[in-house]
């Protein structure tokens, strides 16, 4: 019997603690094909524009977290059918990179092409022991484009030229020790891992995460200076709540407990 859904899903989950998990869900291979794209930024631009959310995770398959293209379309489309193909996975990253607050990707199986992408555009990247990543699309007589230029910014120039000119497939150890990765899960410890990072985040203030959030991705695309100068802003008007005095007032009690 088939069990898996005739039409890519997303499976979304909430939790008190302001934790959303979307789940994307296109058969065993999980790939991230034009309707499977289409669906996740819809899903996850409505999950952008909640306020009570301080954290998105990202969950694919066991067996991939999304396995990239299909290979049977990208071997009889057409030019305009590629067109529209690639600009509905560039329009998922952007869904993602413009979310307003923290995002984790948690990677099992396979993370290829496409699919390293939407895994790499995330803010925290977990993956399981055995995850590997590539992006093999010079084997498949194609470039790989889009958002695999952020990959210099990420592991730098040389490691880029690996992944992408070689099209090898590398281990999840590989990919913590060249910083494509946040952190790596022990033999069947994936959840703890998670756990670990979904409380590291928790434990900072909603706000602050949010203004963070906004001046990194403002900085990725500004002048230094310029980029420095904004900075000022973003400082004053995390004190349009209380949160600072909040926080602040927390670490000084722990600290004084610590103390005595």
């Amino acid at each position: 019997m088939n069990t898996h859904p005739s039409v890519p899903q997303c499976h979304v989950s909430y939790s008190d603690d302001g934790v959303v998990t979307a789940r994307f869900d296109n058969g065993r291979l999980n790939l991230l094909t034009e309707e499977a794209a289409s669906i996740y930024a819809q899903t996850l631009g409505e999950l952008s524009r909640r306020n009570d959310i301080r954290l998105l995770v990202i969950q694919g398959g066991d067996s991939a977290f999304l396995g990239g293209a299909d290979i049977k379309f990208l071997k009889d489309a057409r030019k305009a059918d590629i067109d529209a193909y690639i600009r509905s996975v560039y329009r998922l990253c952007e869904t993602i990179r413009d979310i307003p607050y923290a995002t984790m990707s948690v990677i099992s199986g396979y993370c290829l092409g496409a699919g390293m992408e939407v895994a790499a555009v995330c803010d925290f990247k977990i993956a399981a022991a055995e995850a590997q990543f590539g992006m093999p699309e010079v084997k498949l007589g194609v470039p790989s484009v889009i958002h695999g230029a952020m990959l210099p910014g990420m592991i730098g120039w040389t490691r880029t030229r690996d992944l992408l000119l070689s099209g090898r497939i590398i281990p999840a150890s590989l990919a913590l020790s060249w910083g494509l990765i946040t952190d790596i899960a022990n033999e069947g410890g994936l959840d703890a891992t998670v756990t670990h990072w979904k409380a590291e985040l928790l434990a900072n203030g909603p706000a602050s995460m949010r203004i963070q959030k906004k001046l990194i991705r403002d900085w990725e695309r500004m002048p230094l200076q310029e980029a420095i100068n904004i900075g000022i802003e973003g400082l004053v008007s995390a004190y349009d709540t209380d949160e600072p005095k909040r926080y602040m007032e927390a670490f000084l009690a722990n600290r004084k407990r610590r103390a005595s």
